[in-house]
């Protein structure tokens, strides 16, 4: 008797970098045409598909995940399962993004406002990106895909696309001299109601022959844009206006102006990376018609600075504390009370911090108002020294324009 084939193969085995693709919905595959066109570089075909941004080099990985719920029949009679149905579908791509630039930002931010231009921040004739948040209710959405060249053949493509998606995960970045700052990346497919059932939300595929012809779409990696080295934490008084949403700097020592910010606070030294996170809860709409949520609003947006201080001064520890009262006695003590404060300050701060590419260009980032959110411990002994954590979390100003009210990420100089 003739046994069965076994399904070896080492060609399906998949290896290898892909890019991800951020692609207008209008310019996404149609409901008739559910691929992608691809130019002869495993690019979107920019005829095809005008407007797609290629979102930049890749820390570690890019995943699509396609996961269904599938709910069990169960019976009275019977001591297992007489059937199943599917309850809802979880698609989503991930990626940790290694460029940290203001446009890329925006886009996992997803509610953020970027802007550019040329002002006088640091000096005059500086250009500059932006990105700003707070007070935007508009989930924008987009296409996804994650293009993958083969393996066995680099002209053959693994794909897979979301017709619709939008952000889910903000952005969280560590900066400091240890490792190169990047971010994770999470987007969370919708269905398309105007499409065929069966797809309605994505696709996976496998190009068989050789990409050709097409018109190429520009890919964006830039060693410039992966950012490594150390912060400086500020307070920043005044803070910057609804006008000037900028922190402005002084030209000669990239730090906050003494002019425009008279009474800011350098808050000294840091143990190890600070981090700097902008996070919005998006809420998804489900309709029992369709396995997969069909559109997304925003619930609410956490920021905040996280990072561990080194120099204990009691202007610092009142800093960070948040409800103490410090106060200086010139030759004999400094001190921070605490006890009795119902109504806890708001400061503006910021980090900012030069580019490891170019040193006279720097990105900041600033939160307009926060609170600061876990105290002080401080720990005296032998053997280690004396540090302590702090949190700050932003919030809404009420008086700044819809769309920046909470806080900005700016750089200079390589836009």
């Amino acid at each position: 008797m003739a046994g069965t084939s076994k399904n070896y193969s080492v060609s399906q085995i998949v290896q290898g970098p892909g890019d991800l693709w951020a692609i207008p919905v209008t310019a996404a595959p149609t409901d008739s045409a559910v691929r992608l066109v691809l130019a002869s570089d495993g690019s979107p075909d920019a005829t095809t598909h005008p407007g797609s941004v290629h979102l930049g080099a890749i820390a570690s990985a890019v995943t699509t995940s396609v996961k269904p719920k599938i709910a069990n029949i169960q019976t009275d009679q019977f001591e297992a399962p007489i059937d199943s149905y599917l309850a809802e579908l979880d698609a989503k791509i991930e990626a940790d993004l290694a460029q940290v630039e203001s446009q890329k930002l925006q886009r996992m931010l997803g509610v953020g406002t970027y802007t550019t231009g040329t002002n006088a921040n640091p000096s005059s004739g500086t250009t500059y990106e932006q990105v700003t948040w707070g007070g935007t209710f508009t989930v924008p959405k987009t296409c996804l895909a994650v293009i993958s060249a083969s393996r066995q053949n680099a002209q053959q493509y693994v794909v897979s696309v979301l017709y619709i998606g939008v952000s889910m995960s903000g952005f969280a970045l560590a900066l400091g001299r240890a490792k190169a700052a990047s971010y994770k990346a999470q987007f969370q497919g919708l269905s398309d109601p105007t499409r065929t059932l069966g797809q309605n939300i994505g696709v996976v595929y496998q190009t068989l022959v050789n990409a050709s012809g097409g018109t190429p779409t520009a890919k964006a990696f830039d060693a410039a844009q992966i950012y490594q080295g150390p912060v400086d934490f500020w307070v920043v008084s005044p803070a910057p206006t609804d006008a000037v949403q900028q922190v402005t700097l002084d030209a000669a020592t990239l730090t906050p102006s003494s002019t425009v910010h008279a009474n800011s606070v350098h808050l000294g030294m840091t143990a190890g990376a600070l981090t700097f996170s902008v996070a919005p809860k998006i809420g998804l709409i489900k309709a029992d018609q369709f396995d997969g949520p069909v559109d997304a609003y925003v619930e609410s947006l956490e920021a905040s600075f996280e990072v561990e201080l080194l120099q204990s001064s009691m202007t610092n520890l009142a800093t960070a504390l948040g409800v103490g009262n410090y106060t200086l006695s010139a030759g004999n003590y400094a001190q921070c009370t605490f006890g009795g404060t119902n109504q806890p300050p708001t400061i503006c701060l910021a980090a900012i911090a030069p580019r490891r590419t170019v040193t006279t260009d720097v990105v900041v980032g600033c939160l307009y108002r926060v609170n600061a959110a876990d105290g002080i411990s401080w720990t005296a002994q032998r053997n280690k020294t004396s540090t302590y954590k702090v949190k700050f979390t932003g919030q809404s100003d009420v008086t700044r324009t819809a769309g920046r009210q909470i806080g900005i990420f700016h750089e200079n100089g390589l836009v």
